[in-house]
């Protein structure tokens, strides 16, 4: 593979050298910062890293270590996470903090609704945490988020992402969390149902007891119309939960960008129609995306409204395996193009043909968000690659020139030890090679 020449090495690492500590993503940015995900900020690897010209580390907090009790921190855990991101940031890295909240510890799943519920009364497999409509849950999050700031240098860093599924991204659980499917609904806790112990700015349901895919409600028939008023408040809660944990942040002192880890393309709005027409039945749910309450075509406008302060959007599907099957039609249907805000929501266009990078870029776009982006990572069952993902190698190769052609600010790579382990078959020259050669 062929290493970074003089000019694109300038202007990587460049970067590093100008007067601002943290660069915002809130700005277009010509040509994409590149970094890693799940950063160790170990020296050897920074340096690496450093002389590949990369300028990004996302640094991953855990919940469970650093409050492994109620009420305190473990020092010894405030001090490790501090360590651990003062190295980025002397190095000159940006660094982006994940909260960890997708590592809750067990005293927060042992309190009062803790785990998310469908209309089976079953909780996720993952054991998710409702972190949208359980009000102890949350504020167990509300401090925790708190006391995190004050253990970090917050006024360095890039951004704080935020989420609520067992994967630390926007939405409720997947099918595969639930062990029924596609048709599982996340809203069946108590708070949510009955509206005791509702979480702050949250809303009980629209239809107390209604089931989705039910044709009747308290003695009446179900219309469309309900339906579409239950998935509205549905997906809806997570932009009021999440916009909830920006506050905390804001009120907390942080003062950088809030970045929404989003996965997919949600619902699309020809999907939408079909499955509010069908009382939620199932119908319409091509991937999942109308359990999970991605709506992206609503939340997004709704997320730049409601979550104070700059906001960034973090696309985790740059080359997963909807482009794989996007980039193998005639015409290919995998890249952004300049059009596709405007052309998104014409029903004529036919965008289940389209990558879910391209869908869900063309509605961050609409609402006027910066982008970030990140591959799935390998095909396995603790990251987001699927057994049709391109494998990691690839993912390698191909994801620069989507995130290019997507005009993201900045492409993380999933998972920084890949690129420092044998096993993994990608090396930084691997990486630094795809950057030269999509230019």
């Amino acid at each position: 593979m062929r290493r970074v020449g003089p000019a694109l090495a300038v202007a990587l690492v460049g970067v590093l050298l100008t007067g601002a500590a943290c660069p915002s993503y809130a700005a277009p940015a010509a040509e994409p910062a590149w970094g890693v995900v799940d950063s160790t900020c170990a020296p050897d690897r920074l340096a690496a890293q450093r002389d590949a010209g990369l300028t990004v580390s996302v640094v991953e907090a855990y919940w469970d270590r650093l409050q492994p009790v109620p009420g305190a921190f473990d020092p010894g855990a405030v001090a490790e996470l501090a360590a651990r991101v003062g190295r980025c940031l002397d190095a000159g890295r940006r660094v982006v903090l994940g909260t960890g909240t997708q590592y809750p510890p067990s005293w927060v799943r042992a309190l009062p609704d803790a785990l998310l519920r469908d209309q089976r009364g079953a909780a996720p497999r993952t054991g998710g945490l409702d972190l949208v409509f359980a009000a102890a849950p949350r504020a167990a999050l509300d401090d925790y988020l708190t006391r995190l700031v004050a253990a970090v240098p917050a006024a360095r860093l890039t951004g704080i992402r935020v989420g609520t599924s067992a994967a630390g991204e926007i939405g409720y659980p997947g099918p595969q969390e639930s062990g029924y499917g596609l048709n599982s609904w996340w809203a069946f806790g108590a708070p949510a149902q009955t509206g005791a112990d509702l979480a702050p700015g949250q809303a009980r349901t629209p239809l107390p007891g209604w089931v989705p895919g039910t044709a009747a409600w308290q003695g009446r028939a179900v219309t469309a119309a309900d339906a579409s008023r239950w998935f509205g408040w549905y997906s809806g809660a997570l932009v009021t939960a999440l916009a909830g944990q920006a506050t905390v942040l804001r009120a907390a002192g942080f003062a950088g960008e809030v970045h929404l880890p989003t996965a997919g393309r949600g619902v699309l709005p020809a999907d939408r129609s079909v499955a509010v027409g069908t009382l939620l039945d199932g119908h319409g749910d091509r991937d999942g995306s109308l359990g999970r309450g991605l709506d992206h075509v609503a939340a997004m406008p709704a997320l730049a409204e409601a979550v104070p302060g700059a906001v960034v959007v973090d696309l985790t599907s740059v080359d997963d395996a909807s482009a794989v099957r996007a980039r193998a039609l005639d015409p290919p249907e995998d890249l952004c193009t300049p059009e596709d805000a405007a052309t998104s929501l014409d029903p004529t266009t036919r965008v289940e043909r389209w990558s879910n990078l391209r869908f869900a870029r063309a509605q961050a776009a609409r609402a006027g968000l910066a982008v970030v982006g990140e591959n799935p990572g390998p095909p396995g069952g603790t990251t987001g690659g699927v057994p049709d993902s391109d494998p990691e190698i690839e993912q390698v190769r191909r994801a620069p020139a989507y995130a290019r052609a997507c005009g993201l600010a900045a492409f993380t790579l999933a998972f920084e030890e890949d690129l420092h382990t044998p096993r993994s078959g990608v090396t930084p020259a691997d990486y630094v090679g795809a950057i030269t050669s999509s230019a």
